[in-house]
């Protein structure tokens, strides 16, 4: 009898273990089910607000949305705003991401010039950007660059760099001659360059002509101990000229090129149409703006070299 009652005393011990395993087990389970409802409470809170939000900036892209720069009212629709480049400072704040709140008057105020958003705003329209191409008021260019950084627009600071503010004239030719022409028959006409600090090449000008031809320009990094040897093409243009354009034609590049202080570069142009003028006496080293050019011997395939050719003239942008 004893060891029968000491038996069922054993089985009652492993069974009430196994009872409290699983009473914890489904307290664990218990635990999780309410952390998964609150999580998804949460989440779905979290819906609300966010629909709310994108409620409370507009329902519609068509919606016009007025704002207040610096003093000046502007008028756009939603759409212009939402659709401006990412990551431009429009397109996250009128997401529907962020709650904002209008004045009292209905405006969202920008504490920024207004003086230069009208472009700003003609930007996001139609992602285009019109400066007259002999315009002289770079100052305005200058301060319309430091708000396109401010507003997160890359592409219209891009746009704006195309035009040579703060252009420096690098005249390396002592002379121009006008009485003799030159053709291009036989090739490129080439000039090797280093700079002893770096500057932005904006283009290059170029001896004009009595008829018209076409330049076609390349901007090449070359190895410094074997300049035959091209590293790779940084920017490439084309341009026509005619008598017009005077004895010094301006090729401008539509993008800058970085020319930096231990590498070497060459500019290779092709001309075709009618015969040049030729720059004569060409300065081996000029200083300009405060940055050191130095041309490097080097003949091209056509027989002009560092001291005569086509290039009387590079255009930069000192830092």
């Amino acid at each position: 009898m004893e060891e029968a009652i000491e038996h069922f005393k054993g089985g009652a011990t492993s069974l009430q273990s196994l009872l409290d395993t699983l009473i914890a087990a489904v307290k664990t389970e218990q635990d999780a089910l309410k952390a998964a409802r609150e999580q998804l409470q949460q989440e779905k809170q979290s819906f609300l607000t966010e629909s709310r939000r994108v409620a409370q900036v507009q329902t519609s892209d068509s919606d016009k949305v007025t704002l207040d720069v610096g003093g000046k009212r502007f008028v756009t629709t939603l759409a212009t705003l939402r659709g401006s480049p990412s990551p431009s400072l429009f397109s996250a704040m009128f997401s529907g991401r962020h709650e904002l709140r209008p004045d009292e008057s209905g405006c969202y105020f920008f504490d920024r010039d207004g003086r230069h958003f009208h472009d700003i705003l003609n930007y996001l329209r139609d992602g285009t950007f019109c400066y007259p191409s002999d315009g002289a008021d770079y100052k305005y260019l200058l301060e319309l660059r430091a708000e396109a950084e401010f507003y997160g627009l890359p592409g219209l600071a891009e746009a704006i760099d195309r035009y040579p503010y703060s252009l420096t004239k690098v005249q390396r030719a002592s002379s121009l001659n006008v009485e003799e022409t030159w053709m291009y028959e036989d090739g490129h006409d080439e000039i090797v360059v280093s700079v002893d600090s770096a500057c932005q090449l904006l283009g290059v000008g170029l001896c004009g002509t009595d008829g018209a031809f076409t330049a076609e320009l390349d901007v090449m990094e070359v190895e410094p101990d074997d300049f035959s040897m091209e590293i790779k093409t940084l920017r490439s243009g084309a341009q026509s000229f005619t008598k017009a354009d005077g004895q010094v034609a301006r090729l401008l590049l539509q993008k800058p090129v970085l020319l930096q202080a231990n590498k070497v570069y060459m500019l290779s142009m092709f001309i075709k149409g009618s015969e040049s003028y030729l720059c004569e006496d060409c300065l081996g080293e000029v200083v300009a703006g405060g940055v050191r050019l130095t041309f490097h011997p080097w003949e091209s395939a056509n027989g002009t070299n560092e001291e005569r050719g086509q290039f009387p003239e590079l255009y930069i942008r000192v830092f």
